[in-house]
């Protein structure tokens, strides 16, 4: 049983421009300022809920796990966000120290997704705030289709410093 064709998911109409122009010439060479500047351009564009974002976690078994969340704020630590305290969310989080988070723009054509290390934030009764710190990013601006973007990829190398690649498909 077909539940959604083939044929009715390729007619659907697809949006191929974005509302901004992306300028990746000039760099930063911490990914957090790049990070800041395109989550300022989702707001200034009024993007609906920015803060919005897919983290994905594993499971006792490695299965993955993924869920919407809102981003509290973004420092030197790395990206802070809330949960209840028992949730699946939670033990996964608590039995491994690993999550993604991936932003998605969509008038943009922007995504981000980064990678990095839990730790819990804060403890209470009801709310938890947890952080990811970053120590892989990856931005990409896609600017026709899915198929033509450019893509800058952060990594931290072995000296604690910030490399970056960039790419143009």
């Amino acid at each position: 049983m077909v539940y959604l064709s083939q044929d009715y998911i390729s007619e659907l109409p697809k949006s191929h421009a974005s509302l901004s122009e992306v300028d990746l010439s000039p760099l930063p060479r911490d990914p957090n300022e790049l990070f800041a500047q395109w989550f300022k351009d989702a707001v200034e564009h009024n993007v609906g809920d920015p803060t919005a974002v897919t983290i994905a976690t594993v499971d006792e078994k490695s299965r993955p796990d993924a869920r919407i969340v809102d981003i509290i704020s973004l420092d030197e630590k790395g990206f802070h966000f809330g949960t209840a305290t028992r949730t699946a969310k939670v033990e996964q989080l608590e039995k491994t120290d690993l999550a993604s988070l991936v932003f998605w723009w969509q008038p943009l054509r922007r995504a981000v997704r980064v990678r990095g290390t839990t730790s819990r934030d804060f403890g209470g009764e009801r709310l938890n705030v947890w952080c990811v710190k970053p120590y892989h990013f990856e931005f990409t601006y896609i600017w026709d289709d899915r198929m033509h973007s450019d893509r800058v990829i952060y990594n931290i190398d072995e000296f604690g410093e910030w490399e970056r690649i960039r790419i143009q498909l």
